[in-house]
């Protein structure tokens, strides 16, 4: 502020002629002065005048950042970028004055050349990304107070929105394609809008049914609006039946589901759930079957069928979901549990390596110390996970496990880092009450590994009486 003040005191002791004559100075070496001059100038310009301005100013610093080939890099974007915060700017003043459309038609031509320049720019540190998010948050604003623009110009952002959603540059952005539909939504205030915007979708939609994930996705986000769209202006009764009839997509049937949950219909929601694991199941999708499952768990709890909570919720459980444990054992007697958690945890165990991390959790919520020594035992890469738990029951089996860890880190070692991490190791097995353990094995290391000398000086730092 001081330094605007000072060269503000500065400019006022200067008469026109060599104002003038400084700004065009400033011209002759940067040509984003002259387009910022044109573009104050032409701020009373409504239309593509103004809007042909604010893109030269937006390619001019795009041109002054960008290599020989026209490339970005990381290092410029954020210069490459001053462009648009500037032309923002003057959308943020022309929407201030009450000109709608203007504003859009800035938006509009800040998010374009944003989407071009994404093409050329290594945007990793999200410096283009996060100015179209800006410009996408000023239109919503926009669009959010509808009921202050006149109609007339609502007509022609309205159609301004919906217009850009099809141009081709957006064919790869399909979340940038479908918040100029949703902000085109917000516009929709009379019936021959509406219907206008209805076609949009179902025209939109109806070209994005292949079998690619961001065909499918945007199909599934138009779906979702739509559905809001519908619920908002004609009603439940209207809006759950398109529902129904959109049930292939994930997103759609997961709010069916949630619906029925809602209102307490909870044979509605198995069956819905069942449906939707019986189609992914055949698709493959194993995520998805197990969210279907998890609304039937749901279900199955709140209507109290306690016998299919229990089965559905050991299959689960079965599968790795660690969630579901506790659900299941609270449907028991503290007397009934023993011998259910005995089968469950002897089948778990046979399910082989992908289930190694749910066992033990089961085993640390049971106390069962003697189940997890057991399981440690034919890991012992994972006792520096579990000693503790195991300590004060089973101690010589903690330092004889930790004492085999060591020698299999040391075999395995072979840089400074490494021998240091075994070292380590060894510390714990003396903090253990080890200590006896933990000189035996340093002394044994230190005698083997003759041949690697930065491992013997790490021994040394022990301070275990090795020379």
């Amino acid at each position: 502020m001081s330094q605007q003040k000072n060269l503000k005191k500065l400019l006022e002791s200067e008469n026109k002629d060599s104002l003038v004559d400084i700004i065009l100075s400033l011209a002759a070496d940067d040509e984003s002065v002259e387009q910022r001059i044109k573009l104050l100038q032409k701020s009373k310009t409504a239309g593509n005048k103004r809007v042909v301005e604010c893109r030269k100013l937006i390619r001019s610093y795009r041109s002054d950042y960008a290599d020989k080939d026209g490339f970005i890099n990381w290092r410029n974007v954020s210069g490459a970028v001053k462009g648009a915060e500037i032309v923002a700017e003057k959308a943020r003043e022309v929407a201030k004055e009450g000109d709608w459309i203007g504003a859009v038609r800035i938006e509009l031509c800040i998010l374009e050349e944003m989407v071009d320049m994404l093409q050329v720019s290594d945007d990793s540190g999200g410096t283009v990304g996060f100015v179209i998010e800006e410009s996408l948050e000023r239109m919503h604003d926009l669009t959010l107070v509808s009921d202050c623009i006149p109609q007339k110009e609502l007509q022609t952002a309205f159609q301004l929105l919906l217009d850009e959603s099809k141009q081709f540059r957006f064919a790869g952005w399909p979340d940038l394609q479908l918040a100029l539909i949703e902000n085109a939504s917000y516009l929709a205030a009379d019936n021959a809008l509406r219907k206008k915007w209805d076609e949009h979708v179902l025209r939109m939609s109806n070209e994005h049914r292949g079998s690619s994930w961001s065909e499918h996705y945007f199909a599934e986000q138009l779906a979702k609006m739509r559905y809001q769209h519908i619920k908002t202006r004609e009603g439940e009764e209207l809006a759950k039946e398109y529902l129904y009839q959109q049930l292939h997509f994930s997103e759609i049937r997961k709010i069916a589901i949630e619906n029925a949950l809602n209102s307490g219909n909870y044979k509605e929601v198995i069956k819905l759930a069942e449906e939707g694991e019986e189609r992914d199941q055949a698709n493959g999708l194993r995520g998805l079957v197990n969210q279907w499952k998890q609304y039937r768990l749901e279900a199955y709890q709140r209507s109290g069928e306690i016998d299919k909570l229990r089965k559905l919720g050991e299959e689960l459980v079965l599968d790795g979901d660690y969630s579901c444990y506790q659900k299941v054992k609270d449907t028991y007697q503290r007397a009934e549990w023993p011998p259910v958690y005995k089968s469950l945890m002897q089948r778990l165990g046979e399910k082989g390596e992908g289930y190694s991390d749910i066992y033990p959790q089961i085993l640390l919520e049971e106390h069962d110390a003697e189940l997890l020594l057991e399981y440690v035992t034919k890991k012992p890469n994972r006792i520096e996970e579990y000693y503790l738990y195991l300590k004060e029951q089973f101690p010589e089996q903690v330092k004889d496990l930790l004492r085999a860890y060591i020698v299999e880190k040391a075999d395995q070692s072979s840089t400074r880092k490494q021998y240091w991490n075994v070292c380590r190791i060894i510390r714990l097995l003396e903090k253990v009450g080890g200590k006896e353990e933990a000189v035996d094995i340093a002394h044994v290391l230190f005698a083997k590994y003759l041949n690697r000398p930065a491992f013997r000086d790490e021994l040394m730092k022990l301070k275990y009486g090795m020379q």
